[in-house]
């Protein structure tokens, strides 16, 4: 045991980033449309858009760590590790209040979030006679939790309420393809547009807690698991001979709840000009046979109920986990004699590779690291030489 030290740490910690004067009943000034006899004018109008609240206040974190560090066998072998829980109190959210009040949803303090995690690191550093080498790797987790809210607050295809993990998906569980159109008059449908080739959805409840024969957002949709990515690693390994270096940096998730996007697969935009690539052959269409139709993975083509197949379900879900090789290096540092020669104090040769390559069941084209509309993460091969005078 060459090195040991026990750590524990307690502290709370503010947040008050929901824009400015939230106390305030503000005025908003924009053109209305207004009927003067037959005419419609636009005309300047002002109203309160967000309902205030006067006693809202900064939300609390209050949390506690506790960490081990380590070296052993010489410094050869050093080890990090650290486990926290915190709790945050009267968190500022925009829940839902009723439509007819008139107002957007006003950020208030309401309810708690539980958070636990760890986070551990190791390294091995060692030298075999003229071969230095080092492995460095981390690994780390934690898990959000909502306590009650007192409400719900509803993110788009996410939620929040309590039991919910932080920005949980929302939506439907799915039942594959319609196959035919007597599947469809049997099934409780989404909308009246839903025909043969569409996402077909599971009646969940209705009004009086059991299925009404109708696919609701009120009744029908159901928390589909944390959005959030978890055990987050990387590592870097590191190789000296000589005058010789290598190194090679990797970094990944290893589970995650990912969503392919609509802008990934919804076909027929822009003045219904184009399909994605990857629908190609991959979709249901009345020019299939009966098996291929089954084996789909994708809706049909089509214009006329976009709205029922994109929306957020368990059919568009898939593991996001992923391993990427951020970076390859090499170089040759010149001796420092023959540096001297050419009245140089250090001369290197080097030679890097970034994003190489990343291993994902992202579809084909789209990466991990970038959103749905966000430019390509390209791959970069730099040459270079590194002078000291």
């Amino acid at each position: 045991l060459s090195f040991l030290k026990l750590r524990a740490s307690y502290g709370t910690l503010g947040n008050e980033r929901i824009g400015n004067y939230p106390y305030q009943a503000t005025i908003a000034f924009e053109n209305a449309l207004l009927f003067q006899g037959n005419n419609v004018v636009s005309q300047t109008a002002a109203a309160q858009q967000r309902y205030a609240i006067k006693d809202i206040s900064w939300e609390t974190t209050e949390g506690y760590d506790i960490g081990l560090d380590a070296n052993l066998l010489n410094n050869k072998l050093r080890f990090s590790g650290d486990y926290y829980k915190k709790t945050t109190k009267g968190m500022l959210l925009a829940l839902q209040i009723p439509t007819y009040m008139g107002f957007d949803n006003p950020d208030q303090n309401t309810g708690k979030m539980y958070t636990t995690g760890w986070e551990i690191s190791a390294g091995w550093y060692d030298k075999i006679g003229d071969v230095g080498y080092f492995i460095d790797v981390n690994l780390s987790d934690f898990k959000s939790v909502m306590g009650d809210l007192g409400g719900t607050e509803f993110l788009g295809d996410q939620i929040k309420v309590k039991g919910s993990e932080f920005n949980e998906w929302y939506g439907y569980e799915s039942n594959g393809l319609f196959q035919t159109q007597d599947d469809v008059k049997n099934a409780a449908l989404i909308s009246s547009s839903v025909k043969p080739g569409d996402i077909q959805f599971v009646d969940i409840s209705g009004p009086d807690g059991v299925p009404d024969g109708r696919i609701s957002p009120e009744y029908d949709r159901v928390k589909l698991g944390g959005s959030l990515p978890r055990y987050t690693y990387g590592g870097n390994i590191r190789l000296d001979y000589k005058d010789f270096d290598f190194g090679v940096t990797f970094q990944g998730v290893g589970k995650q709840n990912a969503r392919i996007q609509t802008l990934m697969v919804q076909p027929l935009l822009e003045n219904w000009g184009h399909i994605p690539a990857l629908l190609d052959g991959n979709v249901y269409s009345q020019y299939n046979t009966a098996e291929q139709n089954l084996a789909a993975q994708y809706p049909r083509l089509t214009v006329t109920n976009p709205g029922s197949n994109y929306t957020m379900s368990d059919f568009w879900m898939f593991d996001g986990s992923y391993f990427r090789l951020k970076n390859i290096n090499v170089g040759y540092t010149v001796p420092k004699k023959l540096a001297n020669k050419i009245l140089l104090q250090n001369l290197r040769i080097y030679a890097s590779a970034s994003d190489l390559f990343c291993l994902s069941q992202y579809p084909h084209g789209w990466d991990p690291e970038m959103g749905a509309s966000a430019y390509p993460i390209t791959t970069s091969i730099v040459f270079g030489i590194s002078v000291k005078f």
